[in-house]
Formats: structure tokens, C-alpha cells, sequence
């Protein structure tokens, strides 16, 4: 992984070998997340080194299945402590995606894309080989998870309370733009003559 690199007077020079971000966004101070969020890319640090360079904004294009909760609250955290605004881009936001599209400061969706939220998956509660002390901290935890999650939502505008949001995303739960804005998930769908800005 490459880091941005810069010059003597603090200019970002290289940023093309960040989480797939190609030659056309050098300087752009866009990143994208494709694929399953995971600790293998290490998106805060990236983050980081953009945040350090200036605080203009920066743009987060996510096209996401979602991943692993605890990478998706770092990503989460690092966006919320940043000096530098994050303006997300939803393409394909499903699961744990979903928090950081909802976490921008200014939060865009593609004309066509997908929201989905649903809690999260405890992989070992159907498993009976653990003992009953680790089931009970497992559930526990999962219990953590789930609050963590309805409260993120909620921080970050979701115009529903608790118990609605419980109900909501106890199966699969899906939204086109439209429904997602009306939701407080994003606040536009993205246009021309914003992307054309993004680019210049």
C-alpha cells in the first residue's frame, strides 16, 4: 500500500495507488471503497495522510457489501475526527457500508443506486460446541454491536426512533435513493454538474 506523497510546500503529488483509486483521480482527494470493508486496507491512515496534507474536503465513493463492523467504526470514527469534511458517494451500500455513507458531511447518491440495512450477523449463535459462559459474552457483544449501530444511525440523522429502526432492519431492508434520502441515510441524488466539480 502507498501512501500520498508529497512535495516541500505540502502539494499531494501521488495518490494513485490508493484502494484502487485510478490515474484520472491523482490530486483529487478521492478515495473509494469497493468491495468488503476489512482491516486489510488500512482507510484511516489514508485518511489521515489526506487530512494532514490540507483540510479541503474529501470525497468517498463507496461500492460496498459491507464487511466487518469493528473496520467500519474505525472508518467511522476517523471520518467524524478528521478537520477535513468527508462527502460521501453511494453506489452500492449495503450492511456496515451504510454508516459510512451516512456519516459525510454532505452525503451523495448515483441516480440507480442500492441501500440496505440489516443488524448484523452473530456467526456462532447457532453453534453448540460453545460453552454456555462464551455464548453468554458472545451474545453480550452482539448485543454491544447492535446498540452501537442503531445509535450511529441515529447521531447521523436517521429520521426514525429506536424502535422503529429495530424493526426496520430485523430482515433485510432496502432502499432506493429516494427512500434512503426520506430515510436521513443520504441528502441527494448526485447530478452532473456536481461530479463535474468533483473532477475539474
Amino acid at each position: 500500500m502507498m501512501y500520498p506523497r508529497t512535495t516541500e510546500n505540502g502539494k499531494l503529488v501521488d495518490d494513485t495507488q490508493m484502494v484502487g483509486a485510478g490515474e484520472h483521480l491523482r490530486g483529487k482527494r478521492i478515495l473509494n471503497i469497493s468491495g468488503a470493508i476489512t482491516s486489510e486496507i488500512d482507510i484511516p491512515t489514508i485518511l489521515f495522510a489526506f487530512d494532514s496534507i490540507s483540510n479541503d474536503s474529501m470525497k468517498l465513493v463507496i461500492s460496498s457489501p459491507g464487511g466487518d463492523l469493528d473496520s467500519a467504526f474505525l472508518i467511522y470514527d476517523t471520518i467524524k475526527l478528521l478537520e477535513s469534511p468527508v462527502i460521501t458517494l453511494g453506489r452500492f451500500c449495503a450492511s456496515a457500508a451504510v454508516l459510512l455513507l451516512a456519516a459525510g458531511k454532505e452525503r451523495y447518491l448515483m441516480p440507480h443506486a442500492k441501500v440496505m440495512l440489516h443488524l448484523h450477523s452473530n456467526y456462532f449463535a447457532k453453534d453448540t460446541s460453545i460453552p454456555v459462559q462464551d455464548m453468554e459474552i458472545i451474545q453480550r457483544e452482539s448485543k454491544k454491536y447492535k446498540d452501537k449501530m442503531i445509535d450511529i444511525l441515529i447521531e447521523c440523522g436517521v429520521k426514525r426512533n429506536r424502535k422503529e429502526l429495530l424493526r426496520d432492519i430485523d430482515r433485510d431492508f432496502w432502499l432506493d435513493p429516494h427512500e434512503a434520502i426520506e430515510y436521513g441515510l443520504a441528502d441527494k441524488i448526485i447530478d452532473k454538474k456536481t461530479m463535474g466539480e468533483w473532477l475539474k
